[in-house]
């Protein structure tokens, strides 16, 4: 006959009992491991490694004596053995545990897969022989625990649902976002461009309006003193030009003095050589003026030889 003994009780485990099973492989019975593996932090009592109830695996033995069993399982409802005050209490134990862990589950403050998995191992770990022992009230709150978190999981279907289509329509407009931030940092690169040209161009018109600007003082500057000049020239014209009118005017009264003496002088066959000498005096003189009434000295002109010599018989 097969024997097992619980690890934390160290009593042997008859056939009415139901071995678990670490991962570490030590065996543990019902009790001592729903109480001690649903603490907080659990390990296993030998070895030290971490458990949890939930990961338990549960032990069924096949022994040689089959009359028992056979005679406990035809046994009616009456005649079931009763289970001890500790293992009663350690099974409602669990399925209060269960039953908070998903109450808080649903209150947000624990994780829902480890709360379907606390109440999924108390449900799975209850033998028909216990199931007459436990508390009815506490199985329809664990039932009704469950419905609700039916109800929660449809909610959060729909929630996750929409949240999905929000997402994906978040990403689409941060995909147009993305698209514009792009196409504006273009339309930017492309405005400082032609910014930096624009800049150059309008250095390069300075310059040329410096240079024409340093032009034009100087145009007006030789304009202000070619203005000079030509008023001065102006005046000399006209100083000039009276000059030339006394001249022509002393000119012609030489001449009129000439033929004066040439005319009281024509009955005389000779003449004296007073007479004479004046004659040339006064030709000179009416040659300069002549040359003074003409102006500056030019090319000469062809013109016929005439002479102003008299004739002396």
């Amino acid at each position: 006959m097969l024997s097992l003994r619980c690890k934390i009780c160290l009593e042997t485990m008859d056939n009415s009992a139901i071995p678990m099973a670490s991962l570490c492989g030590h065996i543990y019975c019902l009790d001592c491991a729903t109480f001690h593996f649903s603490t907080a932090d659990p390990f296993c009592a030998v070895c030290r490694k971490p458990q949890t109830l939930e990961k338990m695996i549960r032990l069924y033995t096949d022994t040689d004596d089959g009359s028992a069993h056979d005679d406990a399982s035809a046994m009616g409802e009456d005649d079931q053995l009763s289970l001890s005050p500790v293992s009663v209490r350690s099974i409602e134990r669990a399925g209060e545990d269960a039953a908070g862990a998903v109450k808080k589950a649903i209150a947000g403050r624990a994780d829902m897969d480890e709360a379907l998995v606390a109440c999924n191992t108390f449900v799975n770990s209850v033998t028909p022989r216990e199931r007459f022992h436990i508390n009815e009230e506490l199985l329809r709150d664990i039932a009704f625990q469950l419905t609700l978190v039916q109800r929660v999981l449809k909610d959060n279907e729909v929630q996750v649902t929409r949240l999905k289509e929000e997402v994906q329509a978040a990403r689409a407009g941060e995909t147009k976002a993305r698209l514009r931030i792009d196409q504006q940092r273009r339309l930017l690169k492309r405005a400082e461009k032609e910014q930096d040209e624009a800049v150059k161009g309008l250095a390069a018109l300075q310059e040329s309006y410096d240079l024409l600007y340093q032009q034009c003082i100087v145009a007006t500057e030789d304009a202000n003193r070619t203005r000079v000049r030509a008023a001065k020239a102006v005046n000399e014209f006209e100083e000039m030009e009276q000059e030339m009118k006394e001249w022509r005017e002393r000119a012609a009264k030489a001449t009129k003095k000439v033929w004066s003496l040439i005319f009281l002088c024509g009955h005389r066959t000779r003449l004296t050589t007073r007479s004479i000498r004046q004659y040339y005096a006064l030709k000179n003189e009416l040659k300069q003026l002549k040359q003074a009434a003409q102006g500056p000295p030019g090319p000469p002109r062809r013109s016929r030889p005439r002479s102003d010599d008299l004739e002396v018989v």
